[in-house]
């Protein structure tokens, strides 16, 4: 005799009552999302529909960590056009540098679309002589056509010898200093593709600058002294500079954002010193 057994179910009361806790969690946290979402309605066959209004996020158009806030690093050059009219006499902060100086900016952007400030930091390499160096026959002072030389200007000694006196140069004790230089800026809006700029600053320390005389005539030459050869700038001389110039953005970004790369073109002038062309090529680390 066959029986058959029947199929028992065992329901676990906790398990159940946490899966139906759950779950009106659940529901209550759905009901509650949708309360605070952005709704809207249409009228279909008469009858109103709400439904939830979508909303479209553009990722190009993302605010900026530093809002309207940015640094700049970078490298520049001078060229060298002019010096002040001194006949053959050579100035030492006048003379071109053979190192490019090290840019620093912070800039700042100003309210109603009137362009952006910001404060400026140089450090660059100014020709330093060395005057416990200088030969005590030196009669005057020449740039040197060697470009490739240590340094840009050459001693005109007169050696005594034997028999006579014999004419030579010597390079000149001189060598890259230390400066930096600290001042202000202002960037215009678009204009053409480039961006004006205006910017001055004063040097907060640089070498002592010197004006190096040329030799005077040789029959004068025995009755010179090594040290009326060469004098100090004037006090304020060659400290201070003014830039008026233009900005280029280089490569692309997205949106309207300004490119975290520039190049920038200026004409330069130190009063006392040189005027010329200064270009350099600048990067920001903190997007616009």
């Amino acid at each position: 005799m066959w029986r058959t057994s029947s199929t028992r179910t065992n329901f676990n009361l906790p398990v159940l009552r946490r899966g139906f806790a759950l779950w009106w969690c659940l529901v209550f946290a759905s009901v509650g999302f949708a309360s605070h979402a952005t709704r809207d309605s249409v009228v279909v066959d008469g009858s109103r529909v709400t439904y939830l209004a979508e909303v479209d996020v553009d990722t190009t158009q993302g605010t900026s960590l530093f809002q309207g806030d940015d640094w700049w690093f970078g490298v520049g050059w001078d060229v060298h056009v002019g010096r002040p009219a001194r006949g053959s006499d050579l100035s030492t902060l006048g003379l071109p540098a053979n190192r490019p100086m090290m840019c620093l900016e912070h800039q700042q952007e100003l309210p109603s679309g009137r362009g952006r400030f910001g404060l400026l930091l140089r450090y660059f390499q100014p020709w330093a002589l060395a005057e416990g160096e200088v030969s005590p026959d030196v009669k005057g002072w020449i740039e040197s056509v060697d470009r490739g030389a240590s340094s840009p200007v050459r001693q005109v000694v007169l050696t005594p010898d034997s028999l006579a006196y014999e004419r030579d140069t010597l390079m000149a004790p001189l060598s890259p200093g230390h400066a930096v230089r600290m001042g202000l800026c202002w960037e215009g809006r678009n204009v053409w593709g480039w961006w004006p700029r205006v910017a001055i600053s004063a040097t907060a320390f640089q070498p002592q600058g010197w004006i190096l005389r040329s030799p005077s005539s040789p029959s004068d030459w025995p009755n010179i002294q090594a040290t009326s050869t060469f004098e100090k700038v004037k006090r304020f001389e060659g400290r201070f500079r003014a830039e008026l110039g233009g900005v280029m953005d280089v490569g692309s970004s997205p949106g309207a954002r300004r490119s975290s790369s520039q190049l920038r073109a200026s004409v330069a002038w130190v009063p006392g010193a040189y005027w010329g062309v200064t270009l350099a090529l600048m990067a920001s680390p903190t997007r616009r």
